[in-house]
């Protein structure tokens, strides 16, 4: 299979795992990808394993770990050490998985048979690990081009009385997450995913496993019931979470009174954010920053209540 056009060809991996045969299939699929990757089951004899394994979890860019039935002491602990020098994760688990991990990108296979199923969440997954400033230091401070285009059309909508007014604000929404580079999947009618974007943000992805689910709202009548309704939108979005594997979900909101929307209700897995909000982050190259403080910000008052 032929890589992908958008990945960087100087991507390093580094591929564990408890089971040799789906290891070494994992280390030709990052391979054809045109990407450097290496594994333990590939050291030489009489190499010292656990520093040699250090080495290259640290030259690494990112991991990929394969967990199957039996033994997970090493596997385990080489994403362990992984994770606590700040690589990006993929975990494969062959069955049902058997780690609770927040922060890595987990799919699940029925047997080792079945590992090429992991290829389209694997090039998703390094698109985005190419784009990562992780290892070459933060970017830095600056502004993108106005997204006055962006208000001006948020303008026209809360004057519009269009049947059609609250897919035109989720079409805005889509619009302003890709100019903050995210990669966006707009879910349309399929009401399965129990959102209206899965929205692909580097740090947020690689901080927390995975997308983030996205909900717009376009609210209606006074202070009051917006906040009352908002509420009542985060318990559904947790419903939701329940039953998938998303560990972040943004409702994204408006309504129709000419004073600055209200500051909603949110939890440490859905965060609310009025419109013009997300507006002023995106343009000061500021939302994924804000978005993982925020979440902070939320796990501690949780731990605090």
């Amino acid at each position: 299979m032929n890589a992908p056009r958008d990945f960087q060809p100087d991507l390093r991996c580094f591929v564990s795992g408890n089971d040799l045969a789906v290891v070494r299939r994992l280390v030709e699929l990052v391979r054809s990808r045109g990407l450097e990757a290496a594994s333990a089951a590939e050291l030489r004899a009489g190499q010292t394993i656990t520093n040699e394994v250090v080495r290259l979890i640290s030259d690494a860019d990112f991991v990929v770990v394969a967990i199957s039935e039996g033994p997970q002491a090493a596997p385990a602990f080489e994403l362990g050490l992984a994770q606590g020098m700040g690589k990006p994760a993929f975990v494969v688990f062959v069955g049902k998985p058997t780690l609770d991990l927040n922060t890595a990108y987990i799919v699940a296979i029925e047997d080792a048979t079945k590992v090429d199923d992991v290829a389209e969440d694997f090039d998703r997954f390094v698109r985005h690990a190419g784009r990562s400033d992780r290892r070459r230091g933060s970017v830095e401070p600056g502004r993108l081009d106005s997204l006055d285009w962006a208000r001006e059309e948020l303008q026209a909508l809360r004057a519009s009385e269009s049947g059609d007014r609250f897919k035109r604000f989720e079409t805005i929404c889509a619009k302003i997450f890709r100019a903050a580079g995210a990669e966006v999947a707009e879910v349309g009618d399929d009401r399965t995913v129990g959102a209206d974007l899965v929205v692909w943000l580097n740090d947020i992805a690689f901080e927390l496993g995975g997308p983030t689910l996205v909900e717009c709202k376009f609210y209606g009548g006074g202070v009051g019931s917006v906040i009352k309704n908002s509420e009542a939108t985060v318990r559904k979005i947790e419903a939701v979470m329940n039953r998938s594997d998303a560990k972040l979900a943004l409702l994204v909101y408006d309504h129709d009174r000419a004073t600055v929307p209200p500051s909603l209700f949110e939890t440490p897995r859905v965060l609310s954010f009025a419109i013009e909000d997300l507006i002023h982050a995106v343009e000061h190259l500021e939302l994924e920053k804000v978005i993982l403080k925020r979440r902070e910000r939320a796990l501690f008052a949780g731990h605090n209540q």
